[in-house]
């Protein structure tokens, strides 16, 4: 007896670990089974990707704070393995033409772990406009929710606001008055939008005047009203564009083409009038530069752009 309990007071062969470096084991290894389990779920469902084209069945990414976490918040390298992902799977969509509704989850989570992964934008937009002939509202409207968060990012990417307004462009799908007149005015608004962007080219004016016009037939087709006479002309802005554009062309068949168009949009008997004003404007202020060829003058004199000097005031309606 006295043998046994001399046994049960014989230290130990190794030395007991003391409380703090047990909990810091114990925590270490629940931190280490836990992201064991993310990376093997995140693996999973990146793999998933390539068999979305054969199965009906979706598979959703997780949280972006999930990823982040499993993988130790390197968000940037997170970002780069979902983008792989995510082209693979925006290839296989276009190359069968079907849907690529999902893509949408894929830049939702590359954007919330990496808000400066600026191709993203682009390729979601592409993906969802693109990969299949019948593009439904919900595919515009889920393009233009990821350019608009590309816009919060980069503020001064013209091309952004230039893609949502052409978005709502040459679809064959039936839109409820209402709802159209919301798609023009989204467009006309970030057609304005590019245009007074610096670096945005000066056709993106032309484009934002269009998508005004637009909006005065979508709302007179809501109120149910017809079109008077000057809201189916073009505004002193675009005619004055078309104008500048129209003087400073070298060829002659593209004068025509502008001419005509000016025609097309509703210019009426002032056209002629306008046009040998801007004329007499441009020659007059040509003649400082005269040994400048015409279409060389116009680009280097920006300030000969002046809608006054024709008697064109904006149109400030909209």
């Amino acid at each position: 007896m006295a043998l046994f309990i001399l046994l049960l007071r014989r230290p130990p062969l190794m030395p007991r670990l003391s409380p703090p470096i047990r909990r810091a084991l114990g925590l270490s290894a629940l931190v280490l089974t836990l992201l064991a389990f993310l990376h093997l779920g995140l693996t999973l469902t990146l793999e998933s990707t390539t068999r979305r084209v054969t199965h009906s069945a979706s598979y959703v990414l997780p949280p972006a704070s999930t990823i982040a976490v499993a993988s130790l918040n390197h968000r940037a390298a997170a970002a780069d393995l979902i983008w792989v992902n995510a082209i693979q799977y925006g290839a296989s969509r276009y190359l069968s033409r079907r849907s690529a509704s999902e893509a949408t989850d894929f830049a939702h989570t590359i954007i919330d772990l990496d808000p400066r992964f600026q191709p993203v934008y682009t390729w979601h937009n592409a993906a969802r406009t693109l990969s299949t002939p019948s593009v439904t509202p919900d595919d515009i409207a889920q393009a233009n929710v990821i350019l608009q968060r590309g816009l919060k990012t980069f503020p001064d990417e013209w091309e952004f606001a230039r893609a949502i307004a052409a978005n709502h462009i040459g679809h064959t799908y039936e839109r409820p008055p209402e709802e159209h007149l919301a798609d023009m005015e989204e467009a006309y608004t970030y057609a304005k939008m590019a245009s007074e962007i610096p670096e945005a080219p000066p056709e993106m004016l032309l484009l934002a005047t269009s998508f005004q016009r637009r909006v005065v037939r979508a709302r007179a087709r809501v109120e149910g009203r017809d079109l008077e006479e000057h809201e189916l002309q073009a505004s002193p802005e675009e005619i004055a564009f078309l104008m500048k554009a129209y003087f400073a062309a070298g060829d002659p068949d593209q004068q025509n083409f502008l001419l005509r168009r000016l025609y097309e949009l509703g210019a009426g008997r002032e056209l002629v009038a306008r046009i040998e004003a801007y004329q007499q404007a441009f020659e007059r202020d040509h003649r400082r530069r005269d040994y400048l060829p015409p279409d060389v003058f116009a680009l280097s004199d920006p300030g000969l752009y002046r809608p006054d000097d024709i008697g064109l005031t904006p149109d400030t309606s909209l």
